[in-house]
């Protein structure tokens, strides 16, 4: 059994361990406020940016020339769906560990869905060091890796990869891109998924000329949709990359709770153990002294 001391040290361990992981959640209750605030506030333009893509798609597909309607170079690469070869992927993962199974589950996703995948058909970006880590175990080489990337840089690394990636589409060189992260639902609860973002599945049905859009669209329909898609994109790639941001700092902060109530469980015991002790002891001494004075 181990001795008093060795108890007294074991909790001072616990308890400076305690300390690190109750900071590290503060952090992380911190950082994940600025990102779900962010996300939240995406959240509806996202989805309404997409319900006007799907309208203008249904204006157009419902115009009596639609057959005569030249689409420009955003709409027909991302509209036009064919049949995937070459695809482009970005994995989202964290930089740093301590996130419970946030990473694990990402990863996870990910070794699904390249399962069967030839590695020469797919153009990998990883964002997170833990991502690149992956890509390098598997044999995957990265085409662009984003490490340390602050919340206020998120607007660049949507807009880079994007661009890069409907260039490659215009041009041949990839048949589809995807993203591949952890959606938010609380600080509890994320869920890893795969999202196609383009070719886009906008289809809408054919209306007879009669739009559904209340508004007017200058100076048409076709030339709206050309300036419309590419934001669209833009929008959705940064929504993935807060989505998996803020699901990081919710697990962080979920397992630093737990791991500092593990850490005040066990200092109980450990006190509880030692009291034991202290208490044997002093008995033991009583007892010898009781002992002596009848001798």
């Amino acid at each position: 059994m181990a001795g008093l001391q060795d108890i007294r040290r074991r909790i001072r361990s616990v308890k400076n361990t305690q300390q690190v992981t109750k900071a590290m959640k503060m952090i992380s209750a911190v950082k994940l406020r600025k990102s779900q605030e962010r996300l939240v506030s995406l959240r509806p333009y996202a989805d309404k940016m997409k319900s006007v893509a799907m309208s203008v798609v249904g204006r157009i597909k419902g115009h009596h020339l639609a057959d005569e309607l030249v689409l420009g170079p955003s709409a027909q690469a991302f509209l036009n769906p064919r049949e995937e070869k070459r695809i482009r992927v970005v994995l989202i993962a964290s930089d740093k560990g301590l996130c419970g199974g946030f990473n694990a589950n990402v990863l996870k996703k990910a070794n699904a869905f390249f399962e069967g995948r030839s590695k020469a058909d797919v153009v990998l970006d990883v964002v997170g060091k833990r991502a690149a880590d992956w890509a390098r175990k598997n044999g995957f080489k990265s085409n662009r890796e984003y490490l340390g990337i602050p919340l206020t840089g998120v607007e660049r690394v949507s807009r880079e990869v994007c661009d890069g990636a409907a260039e490659q589409y215009q041009n041949g060189e990839i048949d589809a891109f995807y993203v591949i992260y952890n959606h938010f639902f609380s600080a509890v609860a994320q869920e890893p998924v795969v999202t196609k973002v383009f070719p886009l599945d906008l289809d809408a049905p054919a209306n007879d000329g009669k739009s559904s859009v209340a508004h007017l669209l200058e100076p048409d329909p076709n030339t709206t949709l050309e300036a419309l898609l590419p934001r669209f994109v833009e929008t959705e790639m940064l929504r993935s990359l807060l989505e998996s941001s803020a699901s990081e700092h919710g697990a962080r902060m979920a397992a630093m709770d737990k791991a500092s109530n593990n850490a005040g469980d066990m200092i109980a015991r450990l006190t509880l153990t030692m009291n034991k002790i202290r208490q044997a002891s002093i008995t033991n001494q009583i007892i010898e002294i009781v002992s002596g004075a009848n001798a």
